[in-house]
């Protein structure tokens, strides 16, 4: 018997990432695995909502999911170097950097439908409901660290961990 797959929608995830990402200490951690590790914040946040969700995302899927925001990257990280370079304790305009803040907002928020679409493209496996997601290994995160070539990143793992223990 094979493991049932899972889709996801796009308008829910969005509303599962604002909620994840402005809860407890989530922001600040994802934020210093992006500058610091290049770890991209959606797919931290798709992790951790297969891991509150019993999905197992392998490492070929995720390595999917990441190569279909390629492009969506390659803007986001212009355009937040944009953003960061106009804040106004550099000597920016506060409206102006207001409005690149809501831009990047919805760069992040065009970047994730990208990644629901790859995400629903694979064959992502969900535990039996009888497995707590708690008593178990979850392997997204194996595999979450291998794509981003974190292993012997003893810091990056531990903000990793720091996140995954703020999950309810």
């Amino acid at each position: 018997m094979t493991a049932p797959t899972l889709k996801l929608d796009a308008n829910t995830f969005w509303q599962y990432s604002v909620s994840r990402y402005t809860s407890a200490d989530i922001a600040p951690l994802a934020l210093v695995l992006q500058d610091n590790h290049g770890v991209n914040v959606n797919v931290l946040l798709l992790v951790c909502w297969c891991l509150e969700n019993n999905a197992i995302i392998n490492l070929s899927q995720l390595k999917n999911v990441i190569a279909s925001m390629s492009t969506s990257e390659a803007k986001l990280v212009a355009h937040r170097a944009l953003r960061k370079a106009a804040h106004p304790e550099k000597g920016g305009d506060s409206a102006h950097y207001e409005a690149l803040k809501a831009e990047e907002l919805a760069l992040e928020r065009a970047q994730q439908n990208d990644m629901i679409t790859a995400f629903n493209a694979e064959e992502v496996s969900c535990l039996p409901p009888q497995v707590q997601a708690g008593n178990v290994f979850n392997a997204s995160i194996a595999a979450f660290i291998n794509a981003y070539g974190l292993r012997e990143s003893s810091e990056a793992r531990r903000l990793i961990s720091l996140v995954v223990n703020q999950l309810p």
